[in-house]
């Protein structure tokens, strides 16, 4: 099995798993007008990355890869989902978390079953655990020998991939500048998957008020085009 390949697939795009039905408040932010054109995208993505996703989900992702380098008991691992979906403060976002995760444990246990995986499922099909998408991604990629900086530098590309995509389907932008920033921002996750590893577990979690204000005032928009 291709290492490299099994990340490509698992991490691309269009994997069967529901992403692209979901915005994460960048819905609300559009509709808002404080997201209106590639400037205020790009300012966007850089202030979300660096000030909600290192401190959460790529943390969440890096307490997962920890424990299973570890070969923790799967009482840590239910600690740590746990953890994240207390975390998760708008419904909305701990949902699309959680579906997410779901999804890709399914489908991945297709595609070549992981015993951490599959109990990690059970757990969640009995409503034992909650279940959410960085701890699942994390496991997998972990178990298939893939590196850390490529997986979480891949799971940090996805979701930056997720939010000009969005961008460009609703400000509307279009598809080069999407490409620009993509390619512009690639020093920002490269920093920040350097710094993941350092994070103080004090600060795991820490909260972006404006996004998840964003997220909770998505539920009552008017028009909505995206689950979240």
């Amino acid at each position: 099995m291709n290492p490299l390949l099994t990340l490509l697939q698992i991490n691309d795009s269009v994997f069967p798993i529901g992403g692209f039905t979901h915005s994460y408040g960048l819905e609300t932010y559009i509709t808002k007008e404080i997201v209106q054109d590639s400037k205020s995208a790009e300012e966007y993505a850089v202030t979300l990355l660096e000030h909600n996703f290192y401190y959460n989900d790529a943390a969440f992702f890096s307490k997962a890869w920890e424990l299973c380098v570890k070969r923790a008991s799967q009482k840590k691992i239910a600690e740590l989902d746990a953890l994240v979906t207390v975390l998760k403060a708008p419904y909305e976002i701990r949902e699309a978390s959680r579906k997410l995760g779901l999804r890709f444990l399914k489908l991945t246990e297709k595609l070549h079953p992981v015993k951490r995986c599959s109990t990690y499922l059970k757990a969640i099909s009995s409503h034992t655990l909650h279940g959410h998408y960085a701890i699942a991604f994390a496991m997998y990629a972990q178990a298939l020998n893939i590196s850390y900086q490529d997986a979480l530098s891949a799971f940090y590309y996805n979701a930056l991939n997720g939010m000009v995509t969005n961008c460009a389907k609703l400000v509307p932008i279009s598809q080069m500048d999407a490409q620009q920033i993509l390619f512009k921002l690639q020093p920002v996750i490269d920093r920040l998957v350097a710094e993941q590893p350092h994070l103080s577990d004090d600060l795991i979690g820490n909260c972006c008020v404006a996004q998840d204000i964003r997220c909770m005032q998505h539920e009552k928009l008017y028009t909505r085009i995206y689950i979240s």
